[in-house]
Order: structure tokens, then sequence, then C-alpha cells
């Protein structure tokens, strides 16, 4: 999938946390389901695709993006 602008990709990983469907969430979701694997927190596909889409649809990406945003900014040290 090629990305876009920085506001364009912002705008996207704001849309797949606030609920949106489609490829880019399908991408989204198999690319944490190989570093949930990796990570040894998943043992294939199918569990670390669970895993991810709870992680999504739960809000705790959305809250771990917002700490990520405010440690960057300086906001947190």
């Amino acid at each position: 999938i090629l990305g876009g602008t920085p506001e364009e990709n912002a705008a996207a990983i704001h849309a797949l946390f606030d609920g949106a469907e489609g490829a880019y969430r399908d991408i989204v979701l198999l690319n944490a389901a190989a570093a949930l694997i990796v990570a040894d927190k998943a043992d294939d596909l199918k569990s670390g695709v669970a895993m991810a889409r709870e992680a999504i649809d739960s809000g705790a990406a959305k809250q771990t993006l917002a700490k990520l945003v405010a440690v960057s900014n300086g906001q947190i040290a």
C-alpha cells in the first residue's frame, strides 16, 4: 500500500482507529499479526489478527497512539 503525505497518513490511521473498514484495515491487521508472531505474542496469523482487531476495536490502539504522540511532542517525559 502506497502511503501519502504525513497528513494523509495521519488521517488514514485516525479513520482506522475510528472504525473505518477496508483494505487499509486489512493490511494493518495482517502486519500487526506478523509483528505479534515475531514478538512471540501470537502463535499464528489467525490469533494475531484477532489480537490486533481487539486492540483497534477496543480503543486500546488509539490510546497508545495518543500516548506516543504526546511523548514525541514533549508533553510527557
